[in-house]
């Protein structure tokens, strides 16, 4: 018999035990797919299996083979294995009638690492303080996400190969569907969130036909989903890639590249600098055509969307920073035409002004993208937020550095005491930082539950319906009004839709998303 109070609920696979911490249920390494091995490997996923008994799910399950490194930035959570496909919800939910509004995350990692189970996203600091259920997923990445090849195109009757990642995500999201109800979530009021990597898989999500009807509402945070970078290929060129590595290494046939050891095959992959080789594509089937074509043909989905970035998102210095000499000179060979306009709006007189300065460029073209998603949406009648994120930490590393990429996710997961150069960097909050916490929690929770951020007395944030209608998300959360940054925003506006191949500035080795 079901015991909701003592997390013990049953899905439509089976029993599931989870556990109690405070006022949350919460349950880990839910398989929500079959695992993808042997015959499954590079194939869309399948249903998971029933299982007799009670389930224990109260560890996580295994995430994705990636790069392990020396170096990591906290402790593995999980191992790393092909049986990957695993999901963890955190429900504050008192009994199974609730139905809270579901907030699935899609993890960064450009696609080729990370996990659900980092605790950086941890779903305890958010769902403890909103009520929402919250969930995140494990699926396949890099070389097992996204391998394409011709005879995989044939086996699934000329339509599609690759991609098997975000038919991972889809999968996912039909368990959510399916099964939340059990956990007192609302199936008919789902959203979907991501970052970095992840929001640029969120932004496939937002076009795919394949994804309508199953959520309701997108969040896309730091992912370039219109211009510049991370812009998926047509599936033929993966096919050609997925040929030259099968030559690479010897290998005939995909039963044979089916039949060998995970880890050794990703040995081979990592042995020939492949890891970022393989990623997603215009499949023709969950992605029909390239994206910005078909988000200005207003082929996406009727989602309500949040979409932003951060101010800093791209290191383009070291510590020593930039000279003011080297900065200016690059503001005059990038944009003559208005280099004195670009030197008032983002004056540098030291070094550390002009890295941070510069960033502050890179991180505004990325802007211009989402500016463009909220013009299409207002065009299209859908409703789209646009935010910029400019909370700093507060000491001299936050002053000096700016709002990086990944800045905003300890906030919005509640993880306390950390953040900074990167989310697991610790760090001692103060006040204005649980005031942000917040601010920016309250203002998801409000979007998944009703597609508005609005209410509870927070800062009006206005839909994107006119040029720029842009929130920006600091100390004081307020709707971008200055002159002089809507005179910026204008000019890149015009220069991107003049010449949309135009990337964030590449002053020096950038981030890959």
């Amino acid at each position: 018999m079901s015991d909701f109070s003592e997390a013990k609920i049953k899905v439509k696979q089976g029993w599931l035990r989870g556990y109690v911490d405070g006022g949350l249920k919460i349950f880990k390494g839910i398989p929500y797919a079959a695992p993808p091995l042997g015959e499954r490997r590079f194939r869309a996923p399948e249903d998971p299996g029933v299982w007799r008994g009670v389930r224990d799910a109260t560890r996580y399950g295994a995430a994705s083979i990636q790069h392990v490194g020396e170096f990591m930035p906290e402790e593995p959570r999980s191992q790393y294995e092909e049986d990957c496909l695993y999901l963890n919800v955190w429900t504050p939910a008192k009994t199974p009638d609730d139905r809270l509004p579901v907030f699935i995350w899609i993890h960064g990692g450009g696609l080729v690492a990370g996990s659900g189970v980092e605790s950086v996203c941890d779903g305890k600091g958010l769902a403890s303080r909103k009520d929402m259920v919250v969930v995140t997923i494990n699926y396949r990445l890099g070389f097992f996400g996204f391998f394409a090849h011709p005879e995989l195109t044939a086996e699934n009757g000329g339509r599609t190969s690759g991609n098997w990642a975000l038919l991972d995500m889809r999968k996912a999201a039909l368990w959510v569907k399916e099964n939340i109800a059990a956990f007192g979530g609302d199936p008919d009021n789902i959203t979907i969130a991501g970052q970095s990597g992840g929001a640029a898989a969120v932004g496939t999500i937002l076009v795919s036909p394949m994804m309508a009807g199953i959520v309701r509402r997108v969040g896309i945070e730091s992912g370039p989903i219109l211009w510049g970078f991370m812009q998926p290929p047509k599936r033929e060129v993966m096919e050609k890639r997925g040929e030259e590595f099968m030559e690479l290494i010897g290998c005939k046939s995909i039963a044979e590249l089916r039949g060998m050891d995970a880890w050794e095959l990703f040995g081979l992959v990592e042995k020939n600098k492949l890891v970022n080789s393989f990623n997603f594509c215009v499949d023709g089937e969950f992605v029909p055509d390239e994206i910005p074509a078909m988000m200005e043909r207003g082929e996406f989905n009727a989602f309500d969307v949040m979409m932003g970035n951060c101010s800093q998102e791209f290191p383009v210095a070291g510590p020593e920073g930039m000279t003011a000499e080297k900065f200016n000179a690059y503001i005059d060979g990038a944009y003559p035409d208005r280099a004195e306009d670009m030197k008032k709006w983002y004056p540098a007189r030291t070094p550390a002004e002009a890295a941070k300065q510069a960033a502050t460029i890179a991180s505004d073209i990325m802007l211009i993208g989402a500016i463009r998603v909220g013009q299409l949406c207002a065009r299209y009648g859908r409703r789209a937020y646009i935010w910029l994120a400019v909370k700093e930490t507060e000491n001299e590393e936050g002053a000096a550095t700016g709002c990086p990429h990944c800045a905003e996710m300890p906030y919005l997961f509640g993880r306390v005491d950390k953040g900074g150069r990167h989310p697991f960097a610790d760090y001692r909050w103060v006040g204005k930082d649980y005031d942000f916490m917040d601010l920016i929690q309250s203002y998801w929770y409000n979007f998944a539950k009703k597609g508005d951020p609005n209410g509870g007395g927070l800062p009006q944030w206005n839909e994107y319906k006119r040029d720029f209608d842009i929130m920006e998300l600091g100390n004081e959360a307020h709707m971008i009004t200055e002159p002089d940054r809507l005179a910026k925003y204008s000019y890149f506006l015009g220069k991107m839709l003049d010449k949309p191949g135009l990337t964030p500035v590449r002053l020096g080795a950038l981030p890959s998303f």
